[in-house]
């Protein structure tokens, strides 16, 4: 009985100890651990290539007014509206920087007013748009997603300018109609929502050379007119 028990034991223990060997030859192995499963996938984020995008914001300008006949009279005035407009650009990412140019068109609802030194008119302007062409240099942050940037160029900016009757609305002379240039600078912030589509938010600054009114324009005699311009501009991209 003892010899019938103990080859009974022998040969569960020869079942026991080939399992492994059986799932080894059947093509089977240790499971994976969590650690080892596959990564899933994560896109990939950079800021090379071209894009094309809109934009809307506000805008601010200052007018100065220069009358021959009435010299030492301070007579500027603000102006403030709405912009809506459009862009264009290319960026080069070399590791974290980011290198680009842009042109942009905004139409603008830009408009302004103060008393004319001679009495009864109101000296008044109008921006009609605004144009820009400009480098752009910055640095990618927060796992390349966001880009921090300063951006510089030239500018132009359509205005018309008049002096009106206040008793009437008759403008006095011709008025003026002036496609001003001159320089832009600015900074900006500009996130990735997707590989492919970003918004930002930037402040430029506008300084536009002067230009002179002949006598009869806006008053019997000429006038100079400077101008400069700050915008606020939100706005979105396509980048391909």
């Amino acid at each position: 009985m003892a010899i019938k028990h103990a080859a009974l034991a022998g040969i569960l223990a020869g079942l026991v100890l080939s399992q492994p060997v059986a799932a080894a030859d059947l093509g089977g192995g240790p499971r994976r651990t969590i650690k080892d499963a596959p990564l899933p996938y994560a896109p990939s984020y950079t800021w090379t290539g071209l894009y094309i995008g809109s934009h809307a914001g506000y805008a601010w300008s200052d007018v100065d007014w220069q009358f021959a006949l009435t010299p030492g009279v301070a007579t500027d005035h603000t102006g403030s509206g709405g912009l809506l407009g459009a862009q264009i650009g290319y960026n080069v990412q070399a590791g974290q920087f980011v290198f680009g140019i842009e042109a942009d068109i905004s139409s603008a609802w830009l408009d302004g007013s103060t008393p004319c030194p001679g009495a009864g008119f109101s000296c008044e302007h109008s921006v009609n748009w605004l144009a820009s062409l400009r480098g752009r240099a910055g640095i990618a942050v927060n796992a390349n997603r966001t880009l921090l940037y300063v951006t510089a160029g030239g500018a132009w900016a359509d205005v018309e300018y008049a002096a009106v009757s206040t008793a009437t609305g008759a403008p006095f002379g011709t008025g003026v109609s002036e496609t001003h240039s001159g320089w832009v600078g600015g900074a900006g912030l500009e996130h990735m929502l997707a590989p492919n589509i970003t918004a930002r938010v930037e402040y430029l600054y506008y300084g536009f050379e002067g230009a002179a009114a002949p006598a009869g324009a806006l008053g019997a005699g000429a006038a100079g007119l400077d101008l400069t311009t700050q915008t606020i501009r939100f706005g979105l991209n396509l980048k391909f």
